[in-house]
């Protein structure tokens, strides 16, 4: 009995850590319980990627799916209970279309317009205990490649916080910095005080130049805001964060809307430095409708040319709840009367408090992606407020810090994956491609050791999910290595894979097969033009995946 019970405990631990390939769940109850373990991940043959499992606790119907906004999602799932946390995008059924975890856990993780071209900007770096970053922020273009690495400029060795980064329509970007400083503090008893002073810099990317640097302590008094010292400002390492900078946006007339959620405000400031006007906190000089104050707030963005404003309220703290729930808001601003109004909120789906993080996305349609922060969920709603769908993501410590809905395409400079398992007389091959959108279709070919190069054509298969599994049948040949080539919707070739043996061993494609640019939506592919294909830095390293042991505890 004893044993049995073990058994079971090591049966359970090994299920709350694993699910199986491109697994999505409905209305999970064992998932939502926490039976499936705190954050349930995939796990696949053809790439070592463990991106976390979804739960719709709210699918979506044959009436609401019509109203889903085509797209991806991109969220970044950290916190202890996530294998492996980072940058993630998913197609809208929870497949997973690109792992972006090798570089680290990220909080910022979004699409952006630079030189003409969708990028993602992505911040990587060095989270610390009091909640802010002090790293690098990343450009990548289509294909996955850094295009920009830069970071706040001229603050005394102080790097780019993760809280936000904005790209301008001059091609510059909007970050948050946060410095260390000494500071008076004799008024709350504190001696040889510490201030942890909030920064907005606008910085050329290309040049790493700070266009514009404002300082909080500068224009803002620390007494005007309601997070105390408590138990900080005593030293370097451990300074008082009083004003916590966590969002800045540029008008179209060239002033900045910073977010301070220590102070529960958000300040419209000129390119002098000069606050022009306040919304929210103590010393509001915005007139606020009913409905419309908020605390400890995120994600502040103008909208319809500043004549609305989306932020999402969080209504509480670690050590404070304001409210029965977080919520998010879209405000009508009136600038010639200088109030605001209710225009319309969204509540969570479990109505409850998420003490840090989250966004309010309004899209296109009209629709809007709200993701909830520090509780493991995303929503989509139509735009009448009503839930279209409900995602959760894992269960216990996991958590996003937003979560995005983008239209992006893209080709990785990469080659698939490929992983041939044999069973028998059974053989099964999979495949995957990290980040490519727009694969339709693996047409499979083989080989045999005395021509390891050359291909004959077994068959096309249409993409499923993530990893596609194809069957090896009805030939006669024994195909010592197989390799994929990835077609899209016009049949053409994007990209063609290594050959790949089921002990793992590779041969390069063969010197004929190339792919003309054109092929793939304009984007060059590994194999791209006339030129022969060659391993070099363009070759992606087969990755087999380490076998588990049954009944063993990780």
């Amino acid at each position: 009995m004893l044993l049995q019970s073990f058994l079971s405990f090591i049966c359970l631990g090994i299920l709350s850590r694993r699910v199986l390939a491109d697994t999505t769940y409905f209305q999970s109850s064992d998932y939502s319980s926490g039976a499936l373990g705190s954050g349930p991940y995939q796990t696949f043959k053809s790439s070592s990627s463990t991106p976390s499992a979804w739960n719709f606790v709210v699918p979506y119907n044959d009436s609401t799916a019509g109203q889903i906004e085509s797209g991806l999602v991109f969220i970044a799932p950290r916190g202890t209970n996530v294998n492996s946390p980072g940058a993630l995008i998913y197609d809208k059924s929870g497949n997973l279309i690109w792992d972006g975890t090798h570089f680290g856990q990220t909080l910022t993780f979004k699409v952006a317009t630079y030189k003409g071209e969708p990028v993602i900007l992505l911040w990587t770096g060095t989270v610390a205990g009091a909640g802010v970053g002090f790293g690098y922020d990343l450009i990548l273009n289509n294909k996955y490649e850094i295009i920009a690495n830069f970071t706040a400029a001229n603050l005394n060795g102080s790097l780019a916080d993760f809280h936000d980064i904005e790209m301008t329509s001059n091609d510059t970007a909007l970050i948050t910095a946060y410095q260390p400083k000494t500071w008076d503090l004799s008024a709350f008893n504190i001696t040889d005080g510490w201030l942890l002073d909030s920064i907005a810099q606008e910085v050329d990317p290309s040049t790493g130049e700070a266009i514009f640097t404002w300082v909080a302590s500068d224009h803002v008094d620390p007494d005007s805001c309601y997070a105390s010292p408590g138990t900080t400002g005593t030293s370097a390492d451990n300074p008082w964060d009083y004003f916590h900078i966590n969002a800045v946006n540029k008008d179209g007339a060239g002033n900045y809307l910073i977010s301070s959620r220590h102070c529960h405000a958000i300040y419209n400031v000129a390119s002098s430095g000069d606050i022009i006007w306040t919304l929210g906190g103590h010393n509001s000089t915005v007139t606020m409708n009913d409905g419309t104050t908020f605390a400890w707030q995120h994600d502040v963005r103008w909208h319809n040319q500043e004549t609305q404003m989306s932020l999402f309220d969080n209504e509480g703290t670690a050590w404070e709840l304001d409210s029965s729930s977080s919520r998010g808001l879209l405000l009508d601003f009136d600038a010639s009367n200088n109030s605001v109004s209710l225009n319309k909120q969204w509540i969570p789906y479990n109505v409850t408090v998420s003490e840090s993080q989250g966004n309010v996305g309004i899209l296109d349609s009209g629709n809007t992606l709200i993701g909830w922060g520090q509780i493991p969920y995303f929503s989509e709603y139509d735009a009448d407020g009503q839930f279209l769908y409900v995602v959760q993501f894992g269960v216990g410590d996991v958590q996003s810090y937003r979560a995005y809905h983008y239209n992006w395409t893209a080709t990785p400079n990469t080659r698939p994956s490929v992983f041939v398992e044999t069973d028998g007389s059974n053989t099964t091959v999979y495949t995957s491609w990290n980040g490519a959108t727009e694969v339709d279709t693996w047409q499979l070919s083989g080989s045999t050791a005395d021509s390891p190069q050359l291909a004959v054509p077994i068959s096309n298969t249409s993409r499923s999910g993530f990893e596609t599994a194809i069957s090896v049948t009805g030939t006669s040949t024994n195909f010592t290595y197989f390799q994929v080539a990835a077609l899209n919707s016009n049949k053409k070739i994007i990209v063609y894979s290594n050959f790949t043996a089921s002990d793992g061993s590779q041969q390069n494609p063969a010197a004929n097969q190339t792919v003309d640019s054109s092929n793939s939506s304009g984007s060059d592919s590994p194999s791209s033009g006339s030129a022969q294909v060659t391993v070099g830095s363009r070759m992606i390293t087969f990755v087999l995946v380490t076998l588990r042991i049954l009944f063993t505890l990780v």
